[in-house]
């Protein structure tokens, strides 16, 4: 009976020391962090603190930056310059879940994110249609909020987006193991941020400084609820096989364009083709040397079409 009581204890620890040992080394997200290491402003909605920053001048044509899966606001930061300087009034904010925005706990799904993000419009008081650019996982998120919100959005602007052919955990033990309720959890505590900070996309070390993210990645990771918010948009919210959403987006009439990278090793090599099918009249580029980080690493390939897009939607 010993050896069954010494068993149990043992895995009681082994299940709960990776939860212990994030509890242990991660901070609380509070104001006083936010005030001392972040950019930007905040803004309170329903589900908690928005971080956002807003560059341009005051009376330009408002462009809103969604980012994607893992990476913040900071992944658009050349690209918020280059509108800014073309004379475009730019948002971006974190999601919830990442970067110096709340962490709370829910099921970060469709809905979640909709409501995130006509939350913030109403916030800011953006009445008028704005400019939407979504990148990786932020191009399904805001295909969905135009398809709902045609009248909020002047066009669509997609950089290498999630929701049609996706490579990301797509086979595999992991992809298996995090969907499976606290076996998944615990695996993800384990192992999440290994996995996230390996990713091939932040390894920008051989690139120039200024084709790099101008920020570090792994600083919200420090942050209690990060890895639980990446988890649930992963279990939540479906980012493959999402066709219809473009295809609703597309039939709202808002202009829209896509940008893909030919090397895209995140991005399925034939959503380029499936966009067409369900959106013909939207504009497609291929970016032949482009990878998934085409937002950084090749700005000065994507600003002018962004400028471009947004003048003459």
């Amino acid at each position: 009976m010993d050896w069954f009581i010494t068993l149990i204890v043992v895995a009681a620890v082994v299940s709960a020391a990776p939860f212990l040992w994030g509890w242990v080394n991660e901070k609380p997200l509070t104001a006083a962090e936010r005030r001392k290491h972040a950019p930007g402003q905040t803004v309170e909605l329903p589900q908690g603190t928005i971080h956002f920053c807003v560059e341009g001048p005051e009376d330009g044509p408002v462009v809103v930056l969604v980012h994607g899966f893992s990476a913040p606001l900071f992944v658009f930061e050349q690209n918020a310059a280059g509108l800014a300087e073309a004379g475009f009034r730019v948002i971006r904010f974190d999601h919830f879940g990442r970067g110096w925005s709340d962490r709370p706990k829910a099921a970060y799904d469709p809905e979640f994110y909709d409501g995130e993000l006509l939350d913030l419009f109403n916030a800011l008081d953006l009445r008028k249609p704005v400019g939407l650019v979504g990148y990786s996982m932020g191009g399904v998120i805001a295909a969905e909020f135009t398809a709902r919100y045609p009248e909020r959005v002047a066009g669509l602007f997609l950089m290498t987006p999630a929701g049609l052919a996706l490579n990301l955990f797509s086979e595999g033990l992991a992809s298996k193991l995090v969907g499976i309720p606290f076996v998944g959890d615990w695996f993800w505590r384990l192992r999440g941020r290994a996995l996230l900070s390996g990713d091939p996309q932040y390894d920008d070390a051989s690139l120039p400084p200024e084709r790099r993210m101008h920020g570090d990645v792994r600083q919200q990771m420090r942050y209690r609820g990060y890895l639980p918010a990446i988890l649930s948009s992963w279990r939540h919210l479906p980012m493959r096989d999402r066709d219809a959403v473009f295809e609703k987006a597309a039939a709202t009439g808002v202009p829209m364009m896509a940008v893909f990278g030919g090397r895209d090793s995140v991005i399925g090599g034939d959503s380029a083709e499936r966009l067409r099918r369900v959106a013909p009249q939207a504009l497609i580029e291929i970016v032949a040397e482009g990878d998934h980080g085409l937002t950084y690493e090749l700005f000065d390939v994507v600003n002018p079409l962004l400028v471009d897009f947004f003048r003459h939607p």
